[in-house]
């Protein structure tokens, strides 16, 4: 017996070891019964199956792995390049990922990868030809050599990840030679079970970030090739669940997402995510296939192939005798549900932070509205639905006055619509920087611009209709009956505006491409940029009479631009004024007029302290 001081020292030591035992027990798999696992106290067990992935390195490879080390197994992962491993080392706890250099045409490698396994996987495939390995090589002959490794060391299971459209009567020699493929490996090993993916979208996807991609621009069939795209993550879950499942065995599955797309329809999805409008130019299967052929022989970076225009005419077909999805319990993920995850780096970075669309629609749909709320709603779309009204009868109007002559008797010649005009019909578009003045504002420069004007003069207005709006009231009024009428031209790139038949569409990235009977025809000119930028202060020198400093001249823009806006319009003598314009529905930024006169009737003075 144990002295007392030798047994109180002891006590605290047995009791850690007693709390510590664990049981080990290793779990075998048959090709007849289901596999129990064990998983102990840390992330994985001691014991478990050993399983080798061919093709780990690929964009499929990661998702299988992780899971499979998650559960206790060692997975063995055959790699031909030393760099596109190194991510895999982290997905298992230490010794249960194990790296073995293979070739896929050296038997001896392939045998020596498979045979303490008791599951295999095969994922090896080939997008486009290489110089060194072709789709036969890759699909066929590469295929047949793990199978037959396979049936020598008599492994329990074998998957292999084939492709959606297999076919060996394929025009498309990716598609053909995956159906011989899978042929192959049925004829050696018979209780193969086959898995048919359709295209997948993940972080490493050839799909998504394809599309989001500028360099995306050349395509073949207008992208209405139709599949149903798949989660990466949930063909992962369930080679998983196969491998785990004996009597999936000889089975073939067809792994497809829930809902039927087009390319074009997914780059819809994409650019909307993405808050960028991506290119496509199509171009004809006989011009673009020989050339990708040709590219993917000369260069030896990816830049597509022949056959991966050829599939670009192949829609998805589904094999009803395969089992899905459902068959293992799976809900897979819809594709727009997961755009903003994969793609949230394409977006800039003004946009970057903004939720995904799918969660805006989402709150949309969920937002519950208080009874005022709802009446606030109801009286906001019936005042858009009367403007509307009014803007369509405001349009026709002016259709049918332009195309017959005889009504221009009662709004006035060139078929405008009726006097009085109200800019009540054209709502603003804060997001195209639109904020019209207060009828006071736009009266009051519509008649500075009118002051001494005569049949002769010629009014520009560039981008500021509601002046417009003002000068047209104010010439077909009553009062003006027997006054000249100068000719007018209002100058926008809102095509709403077009029901005028003075309307020029005017875009600002190219403030020349403009009628050419405006360069030296306008003696009055207003111009109201619609941004705060040096790329939209027009320059308007080209349209004013000479000598320009005989043009009146109006700009109206705010307060941070009077340093560039006089320096631009120098020439014109272009002087800061005491006037501030208003707008209807109030602008937070200070606004100034800037001219290069002072009105007879008193309506502005040059401000003092700037220079003037």
């Amino acid at each position: 017996m144990a002295p007392l001081p030798i047994a109180v020292r002891s006590t605290p030591k047995i009791a850690r070891t007693v709390l510590q035992k664990r049981a080990i027990s290793d779990v075998a798999i048959t090709r007849t019964g289901k596999p129990i696992i064990r998983v102990q106290g840390g992330r994985s067990a001691l014991g478990g199956h050993t399983a080798t992935v061919f093709g780990a390195t690929g964009a499929l490879g990661r998702y299988i792995v992780s899971r499979l080390a998650r559960q206790g197994c060692t997975v063995v992962i055959p790699y031909r390049e030393e760099m596109t491993k190194r991510h895999l080392k982290v997905t298992g706890d230490l010794g249960k990922i194990v790296f073995i250099e293979y070739d896929l045409r050296n038997t001896e490698s392939i045998e020596e990868s498979v045979r303490h396994s008791d599951v295999v996987f095969n994922l090896v495939g080939r997008n486009y030809p290489t110089k060194n390995f072709s789709f036969e090589d890759v699909h066929v002959e590469g295929a047949e050599r793990i199978a037959e490794a396979v049936a020598k060391y008599d492994v329990d299971r074998f998957i292999h990840v084939s492709s959606y459209n297999a076919d060996p009567e394929s025009v498309s020699e990716f598609y053909a030679t995956k159906g011989r493929g899978e042929k192959a490996v049925r004829n050696i090993f018979p209780e193969t079970t086959i898995v048919r993916p359709a295209p997948m979208f993940g972080f490493e996807d050839n799909l998504l970030l394809r599309l989001a991609s500028a360099l995306n621009v050349f395509t073949s069939n207008n992208m209405q090739e139709r599949y149903w795209p798949v989660h990466v993550i949930d063909v992962g879950h369930a080679l998983e669940k196969i491998f785990y499942d004996d009597n999936t065995a000889s089975q073939t599955f067809e792994l497809y997402g829930p809902t039927n797309y087009s390319t074009a329809e997914i780059s819809e999805l994409v650019d909307k995510e993405i808050f960028k409008k991506r290119r496509h130019i199509n171009v004809p299967k006989a011009i673009m296939k020989p050339l990708s052929g040709v590219l993917n022989k000369a260069l030896w970076w990816p830049v597509g192939s022949a056959d991966e225009v050829e599939r670009e005419f192949h829609d998805q077909f589904i094999d009803e005798s395969a089992k899905t999805f459902k068959d293992l319990g799976i809900e897979p993920g819809e594709i727009k549900d997961y755009i903003y995850y994969y793609l949230q780096g394409f977006r800039s970075s003004a946009m970057y932070d903004l939720p995904p669309t799918t969660e805006k629609e989402k709150r949309e749909e969920k937002k519950a509205l208080s009874s005022s709320a709802l009446d606030a709603l109801k009286e906001f779309y019936a005042e858009r639905d009367a403007r509307a009204e009014q803007f369509a009868k405001l349009q026709a109007e002016a259709e049918k006055k332009h195309a017959d002559a005889d009504g221009a008797a009662s709004a006035g010649a060139g078929g405008e619509p009726s006097w009085p005009i109200s800019m009540e019909a054209f709502t603003e578009d804060w997001n195209e920087s639109q904020f019209w003045y207060s009828d006071e504002t736009a009266t009051l420069l519509a008649k500075q611009l009118l002051e001494g004007a005569t049949a002769e003069s010629t009014i520009a207005v560039v981008s500021a209709p509601s002046v417009f709006v003002a000068l047209k009231n104010i010439v077909n009024s009553p009062d003006a009956k027997d006054k000249p009428k100068p000719k007018m031209v209002l100058l926008e790139h809102d095509n709403r505006f077009g029901v005028f038949p003075e309307f020029v569409f005017y875009d600002f990235a190219q403030p020349l491409k403009l009628p050419g009977h405006l360069k030296g025809g306008v003696d009055r000119i207003i111009c109201d940029p619609p941004f705060l930028s040096e790329d939209c202060q027009t320059k308007v020198r080209w349209m004013s009479k000479t000598p320009v400093e005989n043009t009146k001249l109006i700009v109206c823009t705010g307060e941070r631009m009077e340093t560039l806006v006089t320096k631009v319009y120098k020439a014109f003598g272009l002087k800061t004024t005491t006037y501030d314009p208003v707008h209807a529905r109030g602008l937070s930024n200070e606004f100034y007029c800037y001219a290069n006169f002072t009105p007879g009737d008193g309506a502005w003075k040059w401000r003092a302290g700037k220079d003037n």
